[in-house]
């Protein structure tokens, strides 16, 4: 039976820090699997032949494909979701936009263009399906519809059954789970990670972050964005739920998790030591050239 570990990229729900352990520990048995296209879904006979043409992976990221992993012989998906906030993930999703460089994503431009009530009330108008709970979409519908009512009790079943599951808020606590569910088939994962695409200033606490986007939305907007969201929320609190409930059946999880943190520490400071390296390189580097120019 062949292994691979398949994490669905929902964007801003620190999948790309959870994609950079992943090949931080596969290295080159890790591979990202998306479009060409920022806006075109992958199809689960796309992935069957992306991993059929490439024998050697055990992790794949993907920004582009959704639940549910198809089913084929002799090859089985483990699949990772991480959930977010949904109100925090769209304030972090304007962020981001913000400050990255102008692409075929006209969000890209809009959200430079435009205050960030603006920039809400141009996707409820015109882009409902990324503000309407939409990471409920993404699970049950593809992306592609509003979800509904009827469509939280499947989201919910795959959740509870999904190999690796976890929210953004209790990040270590998906990480370790994580490490924990795959170390059966994989004995050595370590999960220990680098926090990524974070976005400059924002306060550490989910409370603060909430309470400067209701400041900055005023009131009748943000109710407006909490209500379109109301579904998201109830998932998301399952999906926390199900993420503390595997944590505290582990053998001595409060342990693990000190053990865990210790790791995660450790990186960071390789990780930062690593940059201040490079970046004493490049300045050296520089001023060779301009040594040797004169």
């Amino acid at each position: 039976m062949r292994h691979i570990i398949l994490h669905y990229h929902f964007f801003k729900n620190a999948g790309s820090t959870f994609a950079a352990a992943l090949e931080h520990n596969f290295g080159k048995n890790f591979a990202n699997f998306d479009s060409e296209h920022y806006n075109r879904r992958l199809h689960p006979q796309e992935l069957v032949r992306f991993v059929q043409e490439n024998p050697h992976l055990v992790a794949i990221s993907s920004h582009h494909l959704n639940p549910l992993a198809p089913h084929v012989e002799g090859i089985q998906f483990h699949e990772v979701v991480i959930l977010r906030n949904p109100v925090d993930r769209i304030r972090s999703m304007y962020d981001f936009f913000r400050r990255e460089r102008i692409s075929e994503n006209p969000l890209t431009c809009e959200a430079k263009r435009l205050s960030l009530p603006a920039f809400l009330e141009l996707l409820i108008e015109t882009r409902p399906h990324l503000i309407t709970n939409p990471q409920l979409n993404l699970i049950a519908k593809g992306g592609a519809a509003i979800p509904s009512r009827q469509d939280m009790d499947r989201a919910a079943l795959f959740l509870k059954a999904v190999a690796v599951i976890g929210v953004v808020e209790r990040f270590d606590l998906c990480a370790l789970g994580a490490e924990q569910s795959l170390s059966r088939v994989f004995p050595h994962c370590d999960l220990s990670y680098v926090p990524k695409n974070v976005s400059q200033g924002r306060a550490s606490d989910l409370r603060t972050r909430l309470q400067r986007f209701a400041a900055t939305c005023g009131d009748h907007l943000y109710r407006k964005v909490v209500n379109l969201n109301e579904l998201d929320s109830e998932l998301v609190e399952i999906a926390a739920a199900e993420s503390l409930r595997r944590f505290q059946e582990m053998a001595s999880p409060e342990a693990s998790l000190r053990s865990f943190r210790r790791r995660v520490r450790y990186r960071k400071i390789l990780s930062g030591i690593a940059e201040r390296r490079a970046r004493v390189l490049r300045l050296w580097s520089r001023a060779m050239r301009i040594i040797s120019l004169r």
